[in-house]
């Protein structure tokens, strides 16, 4: 897995999904459908703030919104596959819609709960990984990279303002944590990450 965590508020996630948006040609889908329904897809940040709290993680645990990105440039085919679900412990919910492939990308946002704000993620298979499962084919693991590499430069190098352990800190969350909000992994972390002292 090639992965990043970092740590970004609100408006912090604006700018990633944004530049995912605009910068790239990857499209931004929610991993998994509501009960019995289709797997919608997300144009723009408007779109996904009007379906999920963006900004907000109302359980602490740094998975607020689920989502995965797929390229046509990577996987050249969309595959959106339908599975059933118990519906005797789904209230009678019958099946959900995920889509699939070893070339997707996944961007799990945190963000802020109480006091804490929890990291965010961006992650995907490596060659080795996915061939582990079986998922290797249909995959042009070098454009997978390229573009991987030009999400993390732009997060590393140009969005974010401080760095804590390898964790880049945006903007926002960055303001956050100087205003008395800690951040963590998740929110039942016994630890957190300190900000480097400034030098002034």
């Amino acid at each position: 897995m090639a992965n990043l965590d970092f740590f970004a508020a609100r408006a912090d996630q604006k700018s990633v999904i944004d530049y995912v948006v605009s910068a790239t040609d990857l499209r931004i889908f929610e991993s998994y459908s509501e009960f019995d329904q289709d797997l919608r897809e997300f144009r723009s940040f408007d779109e996904l703030a009007a379906t999920f709290p963006i900004g907000n993680d109302p359980f602490g645990n740094g998975t607020a919104v689920l989502l995965q990105l797929w390229s046509p440039s990577i996987m050249k085919n969309l595959k959106i596959s339908r599975f059933s679900v118990d519906p005797h412990y789904c209230k009678g919910h019958t099946f959900r819609h995920r889509i699939d492939g070893g070339g997707l990308i996944q961007l799990y946002l945190g963000g802020s709960h109480k006091l804490v704000i929890t990291k965010s993620h961006f992650g995907h298979f490596s060659l080795a990984g996915a061939r582990k499962w079986g998922l290797d084919s249909g995959v042009d693991w070098d454009a997978l990279k390229t573009l991987s590499n030009k999400f993390q430069h732009h997060v590393r190098k140009r969005l974010a303002v401080a760095k804590v352990s390898s964790r880049p800190v945006l903007p926002e969350a960055f303001e956050l944590a100087h205003s008395g909000y800690d951040l963590k992994d998740a929110a039942q972390t016994p630890w957190k990450y300190e900000l480097p002292q400034s030098e002034d």
